[in-house]
């Protein structure tokens, strides 16, 4: 798949709603010519109670600054961090205030007169990838998005992969057995469990894979294993990785083992998918490449004279938004 491959270069208007942010862009082929990004908490007390109309508001603006602004309307792409069915539709509401079903979808179709194309973000960010970035011209990819969770994108034949219920890719929920005498790695998943309540757990003795190998999973031990430390603390820091490649004992440890983790990730999907790439991307990419090369001699390790390619995507943050509009722009020819 390229730009050449019926992937037509026109400013798209595209959306990128995240845990803590939401992003609005106008994509141009594999570039983002103009983008706003504002926190849901700013926009929430700005718009009381509707983040959905928080985002019409900011897309609105966004489009009136379109150089095509007086054409007629082009499809919208929306990036979401949730399991998305093939009708555009949430299948759970998110955290910020988006219902679940297709309200989000149906609010902004109106609202501007055209098609809206929802889907998951990691999967746009795959499909982003795979036109645009580290993938390109690869029609069987996997994105593996490390970030404070573990996200997972697919694109099987050139096309996103979301299964019969919209929740392919959702790797950082595959369950590990953890056992009873692992008392630190529980007081770091119990922590986790109380900031970040969720709908669903798995059975007793087993935790999520992105509990145990996810970035705030491996800031919170970090800070229990230092002096005086304790498993609560803010997502997302310190940054272990960079510490581990500086030579922090702890912290070198820690990613030793979270390489393993991600090398069973890969592997598990490669064995069922068989994907040709898997590019890493996430907010912990920017991070791993002094240790690319041990994460690929772990799934080499796993998948002996099978491994698929490993590398990082190139896109970085804007995947999403990128694979957005070209979802989009892919759903009307």
């Amino acid at each position: 798949m390229s730009e050449d491959g019926g992937v037509p270069a026109a400013q798209t208007l595209c959306v990128d709603i995240g845990a803590s942010y939401v992003r609005v862009g106008l994509a141009d082929g594999g570039r983002v010519v103009r983008m706003v990004e504002r926190g849901i908490p700013d926009l929430l007390a700005q718009y009381p109670g509707d983040i959905v109309l928080a985002v019409t508001e900011l897309m609105a603006e966004m489009r009136a600054s379109s150089p095509d602004r007086e054409d007629a309307p082009s499809p919208i792409g929306v990036g979401v961090p949730a399991i998305v069915r093939e009708d555009g539709s949430l299948r759970v509401g998110l955290s910020s205030g988006i219902p679940g079903g297709s309200t989000l979808r149906d609010r902004l179709s109106q609202r501007f007169a055209t098609e809206v194309f929802v889907d998951n973000d990691a999967s746009l960010g795959a499909l982003g990838e795979a036109i645009y970035g580290a993938g390109a011209g690869q029609r069987d990819l996997v994105l593996l998005t490390l970030g404070s969770n573990i996200g997972m994108g697919i694109v099987a034949d050139g096309r996103i992969y979301r299964g019969a219920r919209g929740g392919a890719g959702e790797i950082g929920t595959v369950p590990l057995r953890l056992g009873s005498h692992e008392t630190a790695r529980w007081e770091v998943v119990d922590a986790l469990r109380r900031t970040s309540p969720a709908s669903s757990r798995p059975a007793d003795g087993y935790v999520w894979l992105e509990e145990l190998y996810g970035g705030q999973a491996l800031a919170s031990m970090w800070r229990l294993r230092a002096p005086g430390g304790t498993a609560e603390g803010s997502p997302g820091t310190p940054r272990v990785l960079p510490l581990a490649a500086a030579g922090d004992p702890v912290a070198r440890e820690l990613v030793s083992q979270a390489i393993d983790g991600w090398a069973l990730a890969i592997a598990t999907t490669s064995g069922i998918i068989d994907p040709a790439m898997v590019l890493i991307g996430g907010g912990i990419a920017a991070d791993i490449g002094p240790h690319l090369g041990p994460l690929r001699q772990a799934v080499e390790g796993l998948m002996p004279g099978r491994a698929p390619h490993v590398e990082i995507a190139t896109l970085g943050p804007l995947a999403g938004l990128i694979g957005a509009a070209a979802r989009a722009r892919l759903a009307v020819g």
